[in-house]
């Protein structure tokens, strides 16, 4: 779950947990600066934050398939599948996303038709190369 935190230096930064599939290692996406406010009518920001959110649903396993944690979340199945496949964008893809610097063609909209698994070609084809 993402999280709003403030540094020791007062300033606050939002705090997005996040398991890379490419390794199986656990990382932290920090955007210094940023508070949730800030994303209030910001959609591929928000689901970002919702496919992690629904990612750790999943792999608490208190949910054991998509289905499950569809009808849990009262939602379409396939909507809270495209919400989750957002895990998988490109940490470069997510800081410019949270950063406010991510091209205006990246829109939701875009990353719910899909996107390349390979990271380089995300940002070329997203927009960041």
């Amino acid at each position: 779950m993402s999280e709003l935190k403030i540094n020791e230096n007062g300033t606050p930064y939002l705090e997005i947990p996040w398991n890379l599939k490419r390794n199986g290692a656990r990382v932290q996406v920090i955007v210094p600066g940023m508070e949730i406010e800030d994303f209030k009518n910001e959609p591929l920001a928000q689901a970002i934050i919702k496919g992690h959110q629904y990612a750790r649903l999943m792999e608490s396993g208190k949910y054991d398939t998509v289905l499950q944690l569809a009808q849990a979340l009262k939602c379409d199945r396939s909507a809270v599948a495209r919400t989750l496949a957002l895990v998988n964008l490109c940490p470069e893809v997510v800081k410019a996303v949270f950063k406010g610097t991510a091209p205006e063609s990246l829109t939701l909209k875009k990353v719910f038709y899909g996107f390349p698994d390979d990271w380089e070609e995300q940002k070329r084809v997203l927009g960041l190369e």
